[in-house]
């Protein structure tokens, strides 16, 4: 990536030094800058060799995954605007220096002879910026020139290809989307335009064949016209196909955007009910527990709600896989996740308040336990202390003995039930409890 932007950058900083010499335009000035354009003319050659590597390359550079989406715009446009001012310098370099040096040869004729090698190369520009070739009224006689025409239409029809494939979108941005649309549109409607150039290819073919006396020729003329026509066919349904594509991924991406909106809303519903429920402590626990309830089961229909949400985004993974679905796929992963964390918060509550509830069911066991032993021990004592003053026990040391320990009996038998019971509903009364015994 390092490389394919200083290689940019080195063919921009060269195109603007050519622009700069191109706008002298005085008889003075021209003769200063002969040999400035001189020289442009020889390193044309070498800037074409890097324009093509940079037109070749530009599919792997925009498909590294480290690029940014604006960070890919960029390269794209900065390369269509080199394409561009290229095909501008490849006419007027030749022509101004033609002028300089006042050759009697036609514009074309010094275009080709002081630079045979550059072929223009043009990426999706507007049909005014592809000069289309005009019928000539000597017909061309030699092949070569055939070839040179069928060569730079094959050359653009491979850049248009090259577009189609690294022009990457984010699936659900839809107004990216609809930039991109636009621009499909414009490269449809260039190559409507330029299509009169592809007729007069089949026409100067055909005279050629007619004049051809070898049936080598006229077989090698129609092998590429059939290749020519076949990559125009091929590049022109990429274009339509592409277009289609894109306005299907729009409504795609709006039926996203509205299952997306329709989840958000159901995650915020239900989470201010669950905020609600769980400031409600000093509510009955029955109560607690019969809204929690109440709130789990609406959970229900929702599942549908988010099973349908992901059901688009596996639409959008399995038809644009090859554009940038990052966001979508992120956005729906976190919202899943989401709804999926807020059940299990409520079904969590919903476990804590039946096992509370259990809890107390079971120290109500305890205390009617309780109760019921405390009336029985109540009992005990008034029999022993009766037995003790009908026996006049307390006069006899060995007798009292006796009934203070079945008293203490008593006592360490019921502290702990008693314990166990005021715990459950006062905790802090354990340790009081505790000091007393």
């Amino acid at each position: 990536v390092m490389e394919y932007r200083h290689q940019l950058d080195g063919i921009i900083c060269w195109l603007t030094k050519a622009e700069h010499a191109m706008q002298k335009r005085s008889t003075a000035e021209l003769g200063e800058n002969l040999q400035e354009l001189r020289d442009l003319t020889q390193e044309m050659e070498v800037h074409a060799e890097k324009l093509k590597w940079l037109n070749r390359t530009e599919l792997e550079i925009l498909s590294d995954k480290s690029l940014s989406l604006p960070e890919r715009d960029k390269i794209s446009e900065s390369l269509r605007t080199v394409n561009m001012t290229w095909n501008k310098i490849c006419r007027e370099v030749p022509t101004t220096l033609k002028e300089c040096i006042q050759e009697p040869s036609s514009v074309s004729q010094t275009r080709i002879a002081a630079h045979p090698s550059v072929q223009k190369v043009v990426l999706v520009s507007s049909a005014s910026d592809i000069p289309v070739q005009s019928h000539r009224t000597s017909e061309i006689s030699i092949p070569a020139d055939l070839d040179k025409t069928i060569t730079e239409l094959a050359d653009w029809l491979v850049l248009i290809d090259q577009m189609l494939k690294s022009n990457i979108v984010t699936v659900g941005d839809v107004e990216e989307i609809n930039k991109t649309v636009s621009r499909m549109k414009i490269t449809k409607a260039d190559l409507e335009q330029r299509h009169p150039q592809l007729d007069y290819v089949f026409t100067l073919a055909q005279n050629l064949k007619n004049k051809a006396s070898s049936s080598d020729v006229r077989t090698a003329i129609t092998e590429k016209l059939e290749r020519v026509k076949n990559q125009w066919d091929g590049t022109q349904h990429g274009v339509e196909l592409r277009q289609q594509q894109l306005e299907d991924m729009i409504i795609d991406s709006l039926q996203w955007d509205d299952h997306r909106e329709e989840t958000e809303e159901l995650m915020r519903k239900h989470e201010a009910r669950l905020y609600i429920l769980q400031q409600s402590r000093r509510d009955p626990l029955t109560k607690q527990i019969s809204d929690n309830q109440i709130l789990l089961q609406e959970l229900g229909p929702g599942d549908g709600i988010v099973m349908a949400f992901d059901n688009i985004l596996q639409k959008l993974l399995e038809e644009y896989g090859n554009d940038d679905t990052r966001n979508v796929k992120e956005t729906t992963e976190y919202l899943k996740t989401s709804w999926i964390n807020l059940k299990q918060s409520i079904a969590d509550r919903q476990n804590a308040l039946e096992a509370e509830w259990r809890t107390v069911q079971a120290s109500r066991g305890d205390l009617e336990n309780f109760l019921k032993w405390i009336q029985e021990a109540e009992t005990t004592v008034n029999v022993l202390a009766d037995a003790s003053h009908r026996e006049n026990a307390l006069q006899d040391s060995i007798l009292a003995r006796e009934l203070k320990q079945q008293m203490q009996v008593s006592a360490w038998e019921t502290t702990p039930v008693l314990v166990s019971v005021l715990c459950t509903f006062d905790p802090s009364a354990c340790k009081c409890i505790t000091l007393k015994r």
